[in-house]
């Protein structure tokens, strides 16, 4: 492992920077190869909560497909984007939601930024019709995402020294089908323009992620930024050929707290940030629906004691809870 220091602006930042090249000997090739890489992940989403991935295998091509179809998706006419509008109830639905309907930021400042969230199995609102090429390019980078967090997963078992190197790819079995809410959400922030008041408007609000990984895509533009201690956020800069890795809360309670869920934010940036159009894809991985996450009961991970530190819960339930609290309450009102 590397430490990255990059600048934005004048804000210095240190991302740890992961080597996965060995990322393939994780299915126990060579146990102590495999072994430090996954102490490595685990000694990172213990302490900085995020990093950068490099030599993920993840095709750049599949990448570049989703970002340059998205681009023809969110020009679209705004009448035919809200023909494709997602589900505002709490199920797993493809399509688009709004310009500055969603809301995370605490103090309510105006969100300048549109989705479009993607699941390969329901086809509904894939514009299939107006841009033939954008659902076919979502499922292949969806499949090339979802080989690379089984390997990420094995990894992080082994680095949490769990005896069954498959406890969380079993939690995650239906992942892509029916039964399993893991997604695709593409971020579009527009570029600001002069009527925008920049004290009352920001790309996202500070927050953190629901479920159990998240594996990010970014483009050139930046804005993103992780809080490292209270109240204090550092750049994530764009590096070419690297993907981003944190965790959900729900990975967080799973390890009784021992991992971390980091809480970021995207910001308005620097004047030529903001003159920018800017987008990003995250694959959201969930377990399975029906799946009970319990605390890992492994006195190598934590006590008997923090073992038992929150009560178990049903993995759809705990992210209904979570998503009506801070998404779907607020979006089914602003959409009647």
């Amino acid at each position: 492992m590397t430490t990255t220091t990059t600048t934005d602006g004048n804000s210095p930042t240190n991302i740890p920077m992961v080597d996965f090249s060995l990322v393939s000997e994780c299915s126990g090739h060579d146990e102590q190869k495999s072994n430090e890489l996954g102490e490595i992940i685990a000694e990172v989403l213990r302490t900085a909560g995020f990093m950068y991935v490099k030599n993920h295998g993840i095709p750049q091509s599949l990448i570049d497909g989703v970002m340059n179809t998205a681009q023809n998706a969110f020009h679209l006419p705004v009448e035919v984007k809200d023909q494709n509008i997602r589900s505002p109830e709490f199920k797993p639905s493809s399509g688009f939601v709004r310009l500055g309907v969603e809301k995370l930021d605490h103090s309510n400042r105006y969100e300048v930024r549109e989705s479009f969230n993607y699941v390969p199995y329901e086809k509904e609102n894939t514009l299939e019709k107006e841009v033939p090429e954008f659902e076919p390019a979502l499922k292949a980078l969806y499949g090339a995402t979802w080989d690379f967090t089984q390997k990420f997963l094995r990894c992080l078992a082994r680095g949490l020294h769990l005896e069954n190197k498959e406890y969380f790819t079993d939690a995650h079995k239906l992942v892509g089908q029916n039964g399993n809410f893991t997604s695709i959400r593409i971020q579009n922030y527009p570029s600001i323009n002069k009527a925008i008041s920049l004290e009352e408007s920001t790309r996202c609000g500070a927050h953190s992620d629901h479920g159990s990984v998240t594996v990010l895509f970014q483009d050139d533009v930046g804005g993103l930024r992780v809080e490292t201690t209270k109240d204090n956020f550092v750049p994530v800069v764009p590096i070419p050929g690297t993907l981003i890795i944190n965790i959900g809360d729900l990975m967080q309670r799973w390890t009784s707290d021992v991992l971390r869920s980091t809480v970021h934010a995207v910001t308005l940036g620097q004047p030529h940030q903001m003159g920018r159009e800017r987008r990003s894809i995250a694959f959201f991985l969930h377990p399975d629906d029906e799946y009970v996450v319990r605390c890992i009961e492994d006195e190598r991970l934590v006590s008997k004691e923090k073992s038992e530190k929150y009560p178990p819960i049903n993995a759809r339930q705990y992210l209904k809870d979570m998503m009506q609290h801070t998404y779907y309450t607020r979006v089914e009102k602003q959409q009647q």
